[in-house]
C-alpha cells in the first residue's frame, strides 16, 4: 500500500527535478559558456597597430649603440616614441620612451632562423606588456654599380661584401645620403602570450654621401648620427624569417670597404 505522504513526496522530487533539467542545465550551460568567452577573449589580446620611434646612435666599424646607455636590458639605449602615427596597441604611448638592444652581433647563418631570436629587442617604458624579439632583416635590395662611382644626387647602393649586406644606400644630393634597413619579428603580449608579427624600418640620414660614410667606417671612425623607425604589427601569423643575415661583428660592420675601393 502506498502512503498519501510518499505519493506527495514523489510528486514534489519529480517537479524539482524537472525544474532542474529546464533551467539548472541551461543556466549552467550559459555560466560556462560566458566563461569560455571570457577566457578566450583574455588570450586573444594580440599586439596590433603602428609605432614610430626615434634616437640617437653611434655606428662604429664593428658595432652599432643606441643612445644613451640604458641600465637595463644591458647593451641597450633609450629612444623617444613618436607624437603621431601610433595605432592599436601603441596609440597610448605618444612621447613615451623605451630601449632598444644594441646590434653588436647576431651569429646566424643567412638563410636560417634565429633559435633564439634577439628577445627584448624593443621594449616600452609605458607599456611593459609590449615586447619585440627580433627574428632577422632583410638582404638590401639596390646593386653595388653606384657604390664606388663620384657622389652625385639619385645613387643607391648596397655594399658589396661576404654575406648577404641589409643596407639600402641612396644619395639625395652629393653632399646628402640615407641609409636604411628593413627588419622584422614578433610581438609578444607578455601578459597573455599571444604573439603577432612584425616588421619595420630604420633609417638615418647623414650629411656626406654614402662615399664618405664607407670610407669613414672602414678607416675605423665611428659616426654619431640620429634614426627613425617604423613599425607595424600583423595578427595574420607569425612566419619564420624570410632573410637572415650574419652580423658577425656588427650591424655596421658590413660597411666596411677599403678605401682603395672608395676613392
Amino acid at each position: 500500500m502506498v502512503r498519501s505522504g510518499d505519493t506527495r513526496l514523489t510528486g514534489v522530487l519529480r517537479r524539482i527535478k524537472l525544474q532542474f533539467w529546464k533551467k539548472g542545465l541551461p543556466a549552467i550551460a550559459g555560466v560556462a559558456a560566458l566563461s569560455i568567452f571570457f577566457v578566450s577573449s583574455a588570450l586573444a589580446d594580440p599586439i596590433t597597430g603602428s609605432i614610430n620611434i626615434n634616437g640617437s646612435v653611434i655606428v662604429g666599424p664593428t658595432t652599432i649603440v643606441f643612445q644613451p646607455p640604458a641600465a637595463t636590458p644591458p647593451n641597450s639605449g633609450m629612444f623617444t616614441v613618436g607624437t603621431s602615427g601610433n595605432t592599436g596597441s601603441f596609440a597610448s604611448l605618444n612621447g613615451t620612451t623605451g630601449t632598444i638592444m644594441n646590434l653588436n652581433e647576431m651569429v646566424e647563418t643567412p638563410g636560417t632562423t634565429l633559435s633564439p631570436p634577439l628577445a627584448n629587442f624593443v621594449t616600452f617604458t609605458a607599456a611593459p606588456n609590449i615586447r619585440l624579439d627580433l627574428t632577422g632583416i632583410d638582404v638590401g635590395s639596390f646593386t653595388s654599380t653606384d657604390c664606388f662611382l663620384p657622389p652625385a644626387g639619385g645613387q643607391t647602393c648596397t655594399p658589396p661584401t661576404a654575406f648577404p649586406n641589409p643596407f639600402n644606400l641612396t644619395n639625395q644630393t652629393a653632399n646628402l645620403s640615407i641609409a636604411s634597413i628593413t627588419f622584422h619579428g614578433n610581438a609578444v603580449n607578455t601578459t597573455t602570450g599571444e604573439v603577432s608579427s612584425f616588421i619595420g624600418v630604420f633609417s638615418s640620414q647623414f650629411t656626406v654621401p654614402y662615399q664618405t660614410l664607407l670610407a669613414d667606417i672602414a678607416s675605423g671612425t665611428s659616426v654619431p648620427t640620429t634614426y627613425s623607425a617604423s613599425i607595424t604589427t600583423s595578427v595574420t601569423g607569425v612566419p619564420e624569417p624570410a632573410t637572415m643575415i650574419l652580423l658577425g661583428s656588427g650591424l655596421i660592420g658590413i660597411f666596411v670597404i677599403g678605401r682603395k675601393h672608395v676613392r
